[in-house]
């Protein structure tokens, strides 16, 4: 059956089943805002001193995290659950252009060009009852240098830091070992920044912690099992109490059951809304949807240690020969964003607004591909199903544009993506600087790199990028590090994804761009 039936059929399946429910709201956790009553008869609502509760909140999403350590299950499924039970130093608030605030730390100042002082929050638990400290700081950054799988993303992330030096119960100094003009924004990251209790890691050990971990956020671990994980408020937090009660993340892989789950009440809220279905959830006035374009991009990431695409000449030829436009506005409704080279708007004065997009140029493609030691060798885009929005689509349509210049090429679907050939990948901004993109995910300390020829002059320009506080000069160098990435091709932009969410009315909640899914006090309010 062809994409688009199945997608008609999907549609009008969905339609029937919305028409054929009696009264959603009835079947819902929240309480839909158009049938409010004075009496409140919702058995799952309750009022709290003006503001409403709500007992249970439901969320299908498309993948959870292998395991709850958010130092070494650090990506897009796991980020949306941890965010509510750990916390940073700082906050980078996303609601606020990512402007530093106050977190677990109340205070830090530059003591020197090396030195950061923190000072901590007094009074602050973790989820068994043992308070936050200063141990527990200098345990977390000392833990990112033990060698344990998956660790590597967030140690990379904070590698500048040559230790932490405790200098009572609720102060420290992060001491660097260069100078870092983004120190704070570092350790404000939610992508590996987080503080993990002390002692309860030094009792347990580290796979229990993973399996049932605590941190200081406002909800706990109840449960967590492939199926589903299940959090709930946390009484003693320090801030202010949140509305959900019980938080429920059920693994909907399918599309299709995680829209039948939303419009039949079976949860609250649905990640991964293709864009194809937001006028069917419209449509359905007991729902709403909310959207936004993801500080992330989709990119492609070529094995370039062995195998014909060791040729930069055929890597560049399959960059050449993708039509990132059209993939945009075909299976994104033009909400994708081509980008201007590897790098995130959020980087303010030092995003470079006139950096070219990757050009689209078949005939360069194909005379490339003629100078180039390629013979006919099958090239296999591996991807995992149903994990990045549009992912299977958009590899179908690379490959028959990668064929139309003559090269043998395959989509393979496996559940173990191995970074053989082609493989596509996220790459999510870490901090809003030119160092928590590119040169994060692509220089030498990068998680398994398939691209380990990397030259003298891009480690030494990324280096110094990451090293200088001039701003004038900091930027002729992402730009720089930015045009030996694409002229040596380990790898290709796509574009920047639109992310939807479909959502029950009643339920006022703001998406963020990193995508984590934030239910503090100040970010989820039952209506």
């Amino acid at each position: 059956m062809k994409k688009s039936s199945r997608l008609l059929l999907l549609s009008l399946i969905l339609c029937f089943v919305v028409s054929a429910c009696s009264n959603p709201s009835t079947t819902s956790n929240a309480t839909n805002a158009s049938s409010e009553s004075s009496t409140n008869e919702a058995s799952d609502t309750s009022e709290t001193a003006g503001s409403k509760e709500l007992d249970i909140l439901k969320i299908g999403v498309a993948e959870l995290p292998k395991h709850m350590d958010p130092s070494r299950d650090v990506g897009n499924a796991s980020i949306r659950i941890q965010y509510n039970i750990f916390e940073t130093l700082l906050l980078a608030d996303q609601k606020d252009n990512f402007s530093l605030k106050p977190m677990l730390a109340t205070e830090w100042k530059r003591i020197d060009d090396f030195t950061l002082e923190v000072t901590l929050r007094k009074g602050v638990k973790f989820h068994n009852g043992d308070e936050m400290t200063a141990k527990d700081v200098v345990f977390s950054f000392k833990r990112l240098h033990e060698d344990l799988q998956g660790l590597e993303l967030a140690a990379s992330l904070l590698s500048v830091v040559k230790e932490v030096q405790q200098v009572d119960d609720y102060k420290v100094r992060i001491i660097t070992n260069a100078i870092d003009p983004i120190l704070e924004q570092r350790i404000a990251s939610s992508w590996g920044s987080w503080i993990v209790p002390a002692d309860y890691i030094t009792e347990v050990g580290n796979e229990a912690f993973a399996a049932k971990p605590i941190g200081t956020g406002p909800y706990k671990v109840v449960s967590y099992s492939p199926e589903k994980v299940v959090l709930e408020r946390f009484d003693d937090y320090w801030g202010e109490k949140p509305a959900a009660k019980t938080i429920e993340y059920d693994y909907y892989p399918e599309t299709s059951a995680r829209m039948t789950a939303l419009v039949t009440g079976e949860v609250d809220m649905i990640t991964q809304l293709p864009l194809d279905q937001v006028p069917t959830v419209e449509a359905n006035n007991d729902l709403s949807v909310k959207g936004l374009t993801l500080s992330n991009m989709h990119v492609l990431v070529y094995n370039t240690k062995s195998g014909p695409l060791a040729d930069k000449k055929l890597r560049q030829a399959l960059s050449l020969s993708i039509d990132r436009q059209m993939l945009a506005d075909t299976l994104w409704q033009g909400k994708a964003i081509v980008p201007k080279g590897h790098q995130f708007m959020e980087f303010g004065d030092n995003y470079i607004d006139d950096y070219p997009t990757a050009e689209y140029n078949l005939e360069k493609a194909k005379q490339l591909l003629a100078e180039s030691s390629y013979k006919g060798e099958l090239i296999e885009y591996e991807l995992k199903p149903n994990y990045y929005t549009f992912g299977s689509e958009a590899a179908e349509a690379i490959v028959d544009m990668w064929k139309q210049i003559g090269i043998n090429a395959k989509v393979k679907f496996t559940e173990k993506v191995e970074r053989q050939s082609v493989s596509n990948w996220s790459n999510t901004m870490r901090f809003p600087d030119p160092s928590g993109g590119l040169w994060l995910l692509w220089g030498p300390d990068a998680k398994d790199s398939t691209w380990p020829d990397m030259s003298q002059d891009y480690i030494q320009t990324g280096t110094e990028l990451s090293s200088i506080l001039d701003p004038a000069k900091r930027k002729d160098l992402a730009r720089k590090l930015m045009t030996i990435w694409d002229e040596e091709a380990p790898g290709t932009v796509l574009y920047y994804p639109y992310e939807s969410w479909g959502v029950r009315k009643g339920l006022d909640w703001t998406p963020y761009s990193s995508q984590a899914m934030d239910f503090r006090a100040d970010n989820f309010k039952v209506q």
